[in-house]
């Protein structure tokens, strides 16, 4: 290969491999909760849950209404492995993002190396992102699923009903298939009464935040409109000490979203709920930092020990400075803008059959620069302040399930059809800096162009054999789905000509599980089930290469749980233990291969796997108002075999990414009754991680990335005096701990550098909220 078309497919190269821009095409009325919190109860939400006499009743450990099945039912009763946190529990465990989602539930991680931290991935047990494909996990808003979408990220976490995270295998009932698992973020809906809150804060940082949600029946019962919002500022804790961006900090926060929902029943048995949501932000980037630079970076041709002034001293010169001190030679930028209208329009036909049209559109705007070799030297980056943004797709979908009971409710099924389409509002692309052919011709500028569509038809049912008075206490459920996906992508980089393709892939998912209950409160279950990744196309490969286009990644597993709540010598307790087992095949991977004389990087079937594990959560209240909690998941995954020597090359003997082998949380809640000062609210949460890998292969210069632990505490006094505010101290990362929570590591595929993205330092304050 000439050396001009070398350089310019070592661009190419890690281009591919940054999952900046590969473009990953990546609920329910849910907890009761008090009028005081502003959010509506599972009643006046939707379905009434029958307000029953439990195990878990006047205990801190009540009730959580989910909708794991598309359907209101008992965090308890659902045969799934399912976290459920409620919005007391995202404040006291300090949840304003996605890393500390992850940190506080089993089995999941969240990817935050190599792109601005908002733009961070989810990964659950083992299943995560893809360059190529959509991603192993799916957000979830408003029932909708948000591929391009910004849920997760600071200042999206106010004024839910909840967030669920579902583990293991969705095939059959959601819009999206999804190896790994989906998480549903789901809105407070408009209530029948005139509630809200306000709620400010000030921290260290020089961090302000305030919040803010007013609900307003307009007409009782007929016209019900709730209006909520969050906008946040705060100094980065990452600071440029270098020669061109001295005293610029990173990891700041600048934020604001805004939501409205309004819920119509025009008629007895319509209902048209309808959310309009939008987000901006405008941040200084990531603060990564320099792990190790490969010293023969450019040899023998542009040796940059030689041709770049200061490169010896680079990574000792960063290893003095620390992790929170850094010197770049690009202007580090992220911007997002981001609008989302959701509607749902539900007809009740008669006592037993409900029609409902779930169907969205958003689209997102998103610029940014980042210096990928966070040095002051001109090695490697991307930035699209000028020219078209790095990503502005729009995304629409569709849903229209009929849903219903049958046989005095011994019958619960749904049928219906998903459509998406994610498309483009304008060009999107970037400039991409990269030694040594940009030292001679400046940045190159790539086009990226990625589009798909998806349909499917499905249907589940759960039949209650005790209620058809066969075998009280056992259920079945059984589910289908066919699913027909189509992508095509269009490339352009610098000199080289264009590629493009388009690839289609139809499958098929199912769900079979049986659910007993050995006694009120007990219950155990087993399930089977399976799910796709979707396929893709390569397209510089040329037509008839069998690496043109790549087939869908399939998960199947097999679950058992045991759910138990209810009180052991008069003390309320909850535990809930699942197992799973996992077969993965047709495991997508990057690998070179020489097409038509030319060594590309494709993206291909490349090998089967295995991952099991178990997942475990308690919960007891060994005092009145005092709650102690804590979870533990063990996940083992690995490769059990390869493709063929090209694939073994890169995979024999390598880490299974996104696979923490150990999680653990420990929590502690008390509540008392002052009389007439108010209540009095503490708490304290703590979670580990192990270890964890995100690389995909053998390639990577650093294995593993070192297990972390973090831990936040919280203490209020609520109702202080018999009125309706509350004061609240907050810590998060209260040890202070320095962890490393993602990496990009570019060492062996043309960037020469590893760096690493550190989560946040100790941060406190103080919140005050006033409710109605």
């Amino acid at each position: 290969m000439r050396p001009a078309l070398r350089c310019t497919a070592g661009v190419a190269a890690v281009l591919l491999a940054t999952p900046t821009i590969a473009q990953q095409s990546p609920q329910p009325p849910l907890p009761p909760l008090t009028p005081a919190d502003g959010r509506a109860s599972a009643s006046e939400a939707g379905d009434a849950i029958p307000e029953e006499a439990d195990a878990a009743s006047s205990t801190s450990l009540g009730d959580v209404v989910v909708t794991a099945r598309r359907r209101q039912e008992r965090l308890q009763d659902v045969p799934l492995s399912v976290t459920a946190f409620t919005p007391e529990k995202l404040a006291d465990a300090r949840i304003v993002n996605r890393t500390e989602l992850a940190n506080f539930t089993p089995s999941l991680i969240s990817i935050t190396g190599g792109y601005p931290g908002e733009f961070a991935f989810f990964a659950l047990r083992g299943q995560g992102p893809a360059f190529g494909s959509v991603p192993g996990v799916i957000n979830y808003f408003a029932e909708v699923p948000a591929l391009v979408g910004i849920d997760g990220r600071v200042g999206t976490f106010y004024d839910l009903a909840n967030v669920q995270v579902l583990a293991g295998p969705q095939g059959t009932l959601f819009g999206k298939n999804a190896t790994g698992g989906n998480i549903l973020f789901e809105p407070a809906r408009p209530t029948n009464r005139q509630e809200g809150y306000v709620q400010l804060e000030y921290g260290n940082l020089r961090d302000v935040r305030a919040e803010f949600a007013a609900n307003l029946p307009i007409v009782a019962d007929k016209v019900l409109l709730r209006v909520a919002g969050e906008v946040g500022r705060r100094d980065g804790y990452t600071k440029d000490v270098g020669p061109y961006f001295r005293g610029k900090d990173y990891d700041n926060l600048s934020y604001q979203s805004i939501r409205a929902s309004l819920t119509l029943r025009p008629i007895e048995g319509v209902e048209l709920y309808t959310v309009a949501r939008y987000h901006h932000s405008d941040n200084n980037g990531p603060g990564t930092v320099l792990q190790q630079l490969d010293p023969s970076l450019g040899a023998p041709a542009a040796p940059a020990a030689l041709l770049l002034p200061g490169f010896g001293g680079a990574l000792a010169e960063q290893q003095a400075l620390g992790p929170r001190r850094v010197a770049y030679d690009i202007d580090e930028f992220a911007r997002t803008d981001y609008w989302q209208v959701i509607n749902h329009a539900t007809v009740a036909l008669n006592d037993a059959l409900t029609l409902k049209n779930v169907a969205s559109y958003s689209e997102l705007t998103y610029r940014y620069a980042y210096d990928y070799d966070a040095t002051p030297l001109s090695i490697s980056g991307q930035t699209s302040a000028v020219g078209a943004p790095t990503q502005a797709p729009t995304y629409f979908t569709e849903e229209l399930q009929l849903q219903g009971r049958l046989w005095r409710d011994a019958v619960n099924f749904s049928v219906g059809g998903y459509y998406d389409r994610s498309g483009l509002r304008r060009d999107q692309g970037l400039y991409v800096i990269q030694y040594p052919l940009t030292a001679a011709v400046g940045p190159v500028r790539a086009i990226v162009d990625n589009r798909s569509r998806s349909h499917a038809v499905f249907g589940q049912a759960t039949v209650d054999l005790g209620k058809a008075g066969l075998l009280p206490g056992l259920s079945l459920t059984g589910g289908l789905r066919h699913t027909w996906d189509e992508t095509s992508t269009f490339t352009q980089i610098f000199v080289l000509p264009a590629t493009s393709g388009t690839g289609k892939f139809d499958y098929t998912s199912y769900n079979a599980s049986l659910d007993y209950a050995f006694a009120d409160g007990v219950h155990a279950y087993v399930t089977a089930r399976d799910a796709f990744k979707a396929g893709g196309v390569n397209g510089p490969v040329p037509v008839g290469s069998p690496f043109r286009t790549f087939p869908p990644e399939k998960l199947e597993d097999v679950e058992i749980g045991v759910k138990s709540q209810l009180r052991i010598a008069g003390v309320p307790t909850r535990f809930n233990v699942a197992a799973y087992r996992g077969i993965y095949t047709d495991i997508q991977r990057t690998t070179q291969e020489a097409i038509g004389g030319t060594i590309l990087n494709v993206t291909r079937t490349a090998a089967r796997g295995r991952i099991q594990g178990v997942e475990v959560t308690a919960g007891i209240e060994p005092l009145r108002g005092l709650a102690l909690n804590g979870s533990y998941s063990h996940t083992d995954a690995r490769y059990t075999e390869v493709s063929d020597a090209t694939a073994g090359a890169i995979l024999a003997g390598a880490a299974f990414p996104y696979t923490p082998k150990d999680k653990v949380t420990l929590g502690a809640a008390y509540r008392t009754d002052l009389g007439g000062a108010g209540t009095i609210a503490l708490s304290a949460n703590w979670a580990y991680q192990s270890r964890f890998s995100t690389a995909q292969n053998n390639l990577a210069r650093v294995a593993y990335l070192p297990a972390y632990d973090t831990l936040s505490a919280r203490a209020g006094l609520q109702g202080i005096a018999g009125s309706n505010l509350d004061f609240t101290l907050f810590m998060a990362n209260a040890t202070n701990n320095t962890f490393a929570t993602g990496l990009q590591d570019l060492y062996n595929v043309g960037g020469g550098t590893v760096t690493y993205t550190y989560g946040e330092p100790r941060t406190y304050g103080a919140q005050l909220r006033f409710h109605w």
